[in-house]
């Protein structure tokens, strides 16, 4: 056995026999007890056999292979690898990469990675070459594509329809005279639209504009009879206004051949600037200067002209006129409704809902008694105005009066202002 070693040199083999005990399959190898060490150990310089030697003694294990932490904790764990080993490794690979250490056949197929880069030939020739790319850097950020267009800073609109060309300009209703195909909710859906070119461009060899007779064999010979019946045919053929159309395989319907495309328009982030005073009445030299005004009078202001009917959206007395015209009608008819003003009260139907009265409190005094319809002047909150009148209506008719309606009079009151930012600023409206 000792004469097959003579091939090996430069190493020294550890072979650790490791007993285990009856029960090997609950105990892993970390755990078993190592009996006895064999080391080959590298002939000397005038002899070309190992020497055997034989331990007996338990290796010192070097704790490094192992994760840090408790070593009974950690007696899985995989071992990691030093930084002489590294090297070692990386030597090894570099060796091999430049033919100094030969390897068998087996290595080369199942571990070395091909390396592209060093190929002599590329198999495709349409492949690119990345050499021939440069660099990227910000400039490539200036260009714009076709749809990244302004209009507003100059640019052309792509989108309009080039004169060269005729376009459809009838577009197919059905009998009630909606566009066909036409969705309520998506819109016109008709793929033959006002973009559809009626007369299209010829291939540039035979366009009138572009070919060349010298370069083209001529379909008929000089003075053939035939080419002034062709030119003819070709002229009806086109004064049909045919619309070139075809099959799409995914909407199985026609499909027009020929359009002008379509770029869209950018998303506007914000409104066009305006004029504050565009479309208002208010006069160059009566417009309000908030800049000279302090923080609190510039929202004071700013909320009077916000809630009053006469700001200056509308002329001066605009305002005044529209609430007289509506309360006109109380003074010709004679009646109360609308107003603060007291009407007439039954005693008896008062005494009778003092219930009532009682748990309304000074949330709502009693006006007026009119047969079945009781009007209050209302003192609460605005937004619980309905609530309340509701509410109150059912209280009469637990006292056993019949109600048919209640009204709750604020007058010229139609919000709550301590709830509006403080101000008791209200009118006129």
């Amino acid at each position: 056995m000792i004469s097959s070693l003579r091939g090996l040199h430069k190493y020294t083999l550890l072979l650790s026999l490791l007993h285990c005990s009856t029960s090997r399959w609950n105990r892993s190898p970390l755990q078993a007890s190592v009996t006895a060490v064999y080391a080959f150990v590298p002939p000397s310089s005038s002899s070309s056999l190992f020497t055997l030697k034989t331990s007996t003694s338990k290796p010192n294990l070097p704790t490094v292979l192992f994760a840090e932490g408790n070593e009974k904790e950690n007696k899985y764990a995989s071992p990691i690898e030093s930084t002489s080993d590294k090297k070692k490794s990386q030597k090894i690979l570099n060796e091999i990469d430049d033919g100094v250490r030969s390897m068998p056949d087996w290595y080369y197929e199942q571990y070395q990675e091909e390396r592209f880069d060093l190929l002599e030939e590329d198999d495709d020739p349409s492949a690119i070459d990345p050499e021939t790319l440069g660099k990227w850097d910000e400039s490539d950020l200036e260009g714009r594509l076709e749809y990244e267009f302004d209009i507003e800073n100059g640019d052309a609109d792509p989108n309009i329809l080039d004169p060269k060309y005729e376009h459809v300009s009838y577009i197919p209703v059905d009998e009630e005279g909606v566009e066909l195909m036409y969705d309520p909710i998506f819109g016109p859906s008709n793929p033959i639209d006002e973009r559809t070119i009626v007369n299209p461009p010829d291939s540039y060899i035979i366009d009138d504009e572009t070919r060349d007779d010298t370069v083209v064999t001529p379909m008929f010979h000089e003075g053939d009879l035939e080419i002034e019946h062709n030119a003819d045919f070709k002229a009806f053929r086109k004064s049909l206004k045919i619309v070139d159309t075809y099959i799409d395989p995914y909407l199985n319907i026609e499909v027009p051949r020929h359009k002008s495309k379509w770029y869209g328009y950018p998303e506007r982030m914000n409104y066009p600037e305006k004029p504050d005073l565009e479309n208002r009445f208010t006069k160059e030299e009566d417009k309000t200067d908030f800049a000279k005004l302090t923080p609190y009078q510039a929202r004071k202001k700013a909320v009077e002209l916000a809630r009053a009917k006469n700001n200056e959206w509308l002329p001066k007395g605009k305002s005044v006129d529209y609430h007289n015209l509506k309360t006109e009608i109380f003074k010709k008819r004679g009646t109360l409704t609308g107003s603060l003003m007291e009407g007439n009260i039954d005693e008896k139907v008062k005494s009778k809902i003092q219930p009532a009265l009682d748990i309304l409190g000074s949330c709502a005094d009693l006006l007026e008694i009119n047969d079945t319809v009781f009007r209050f002047h209302y003192h609460g909150l605005i937004k619980n105005k309905r609530g309340m009148a509701a509410w109150t209506e059912t209280l009469i008719q637990d006292c056993g009066v019949e109600c048919t309606g209640v009204v709750f009079e604020t007058g010229w009151r139609k919000r709550d202002p301590y709830y509006d930012g403080g101000d008791k600023w209200f009118g006129p409206y």
